[in-house]
This record gives C-alpha cells, sequence and structure tokens, in this order.
C-alpha cells in the first residue's frame, strides 16, 4: 500500500522562481485574504437584518462570490449556471462556474456553451464541470444588496439543451472517475 500511495501522490521540489500560475503569492496572497475576511464580515452583518429569498431557477446565470479558494480553485466573482431549482426557503443552490474561452477549453472538464445572449458580447463561454458545488445563496452577487424582483436587471438564461450538456459531462467526469 505504501508504494501505491507513492506511485499516486508525488511532490516535487519546485525549480527556483518557478509558479504553477498561482496568482496569490507573497504580500498579494495576504491581501486577499484579508479581502476576503472582510467580505465574510459584511455577510455577517448581512445576514443579521435581512432573510434571503431569493427563488433560482435551473439555467439561470448570476455572479457569484466564490470566495478565497486554494491553487486553482474558481475564486473571488464569477458568473455561474444554476443547476436545480432552488426554491426561496432552501440557503443553498448548485451552481456549475463559467469561464470565457480565453485559453481554450480542458477537453476533460470544460464544455463550451458559445456565445451566451447577455453576458459578454462576442465571448465563447465555458462550463467547467470538476468545479460544480453548493454554494450558499449569499455568496449571489447583485448589483444591490436587496432589490425589488421589479428592478433586477434581466437574468440571462442558458438554455435546457446546453444545461443537458453540462450535466451529461459531470456525468461523464464522474462515471469515468468509477472505471
Amino acid at each position: 500500500m505504501g508504494a501505491e500511495k507513492n506511485e499516486r501522490f508525488k511532490l516535487e521540489p519546485k525549480e527556483q522562481g518557478e509558479s504553477r500560475g498561482v496568482k496569490y503569492e507573497g504580500l498579494n496572497g495576504v491581501k486577499s485574504q484579508l479581502e476576503w475576511i472582510k467580505r465574510q464580515l459584511e455577510y455577517a452583518s448581512f445576514s443579521e437584518k435581512y432573510k434571503l429569498r431569493y427563488n433560482l431557477k435551473r439555467g439561470e446565470i448570476y455572479e457569484f462570490d466564490w470566495g478565497y479558494n486554494v491553487n486553482v480553485e474558481f475564486s473571488n466573482r464569477h458568473y455561474g449556471v444554476v443547476l436545480a431549482d432552488s426554491n426561496e426557503f432552501n440557503p443553498l443552490v448548485i451552481v456549475c462556474p463559467l469561464k470565457t474561452n480565453r485559453h481554450g477549453a480542458h477537453p476533460r472538464s470544460d464544455v463550451d456553451l458559445g456565445f451566451i445572449e447577455g453576458l459578454r458580447e462576442g465571448v465563447r463561454t465555458l462550463a467547467v464541470v470538476n468545479q460544480i458545488r453548493t454554494l450558499d445563496k449569499m455568496r449571489l452577487y447583485t448589483k444591490t444588496a436587496i432589490a425589488e424582483e421589479s428592478e433586477m436587471e434581466e437574468v440571462p438564461k442558458l438554455e435546457q439543451g446546453k444545461i443537458k450538456l453540462i450535466l451529461a459531462a459531470y456525468q461523464t467526469l464522474l462515471y469515468e472517475t468509477i472505471e
């Protein structure tokens, strides 16, 4: 068993100055962590004053605060598509993060959704299925902290066919792991 573990988990020292694309290093990392703590305090203060009553529907696209995470996990604010309806009394929502196709798609984890109306004009969008997760609705970013439904901007929505592509890719990812 020990030999098998050594084959599966390898640690190699980095070369001098080598980086793995991690954007939070040194003082920038400390600053980002402090900004995240500040946002946590704002969330706590907000939740003491208000009850969230967001009724989110499958396919709707919102901007979420993914937090301060480790290495290449999604961090900060990114769009995400709601994968399952979440009624107003459920504080959680299942979300698939979205990103632009600036650096190309990873064949095992990204699903090309093409151009999505209401998001960045002329930019292809990718769904990152290996980072699907449940988020508290407190992480939902709205331009105004509380808005009447009539005041909210038009919410971009993904067609059912594209949602099925995301779910099929996620299912494939899970089944490949089992085999």
